[in-house]
């Protein structure tokens, strides 16, 4: 029976942002891939989803739905495809500004080290930040 190989060594000398950020400073980065959710723009303003009290979903009582949910259903939109259409109005990209981190990436991109930024966000923040749009997936 052979033996498993050894451990690699951590990629990392520490998982929090210290450790990317020597990372990145050692050159030993070259191509580096961001995932991205609603996280990244909430500093801008704009609710998540699930947080009690400020998400999306806790706010959205204006428009009667049968559940939260409902306003991304497509059943629910071919019956009242008004209250996606407001919501929509609501989120529609240029009311917000990039944050800082959206602006990092960006800088990653200027730095030649982006890979590819995928994004469950529908808010436009990381294309409004100067990121290339062939480096942007929109995975939603």
């Amino acid at each position: 029976e052979r033996e498993p190989p050894p451990p690699r060594p951590p990629v990392l000398s520490s998982f929090d942002l210290a450790g990317v950020a020597e990372k990145l400073q050692s050159a030993k980065a070259q191509k580096v891939i961001v995932m991205v959710g609603a996280g990244l723009s909430t500093a801008a303003g704009i609710p998540d989803f699930r947080t009690p009290g400020t998400g999306l979903y806790d706010n959205l009582q204006k428009y009667d739905l049968p559940k939260p949910e409902a306003i991304f259903s497509i059943n629910y939109f071919q019956e009242r495809p008004g209250a996606f259409y407001e919501l929509a109005k609501e989120m529609w990209p240029g009311r917000y500004a990039p944050t800082a981190a959206h602006a990092f990436i960006r800088l990653l991109e200027e730095k030649g080290l982006l890979l590819r930024c995928y994004t469950q966000n529908i808010d436009s923040l990381e294309e409004l930040a100067g990121v290339s749009k062939d480096l942007v997936v929109a995975a939603h």
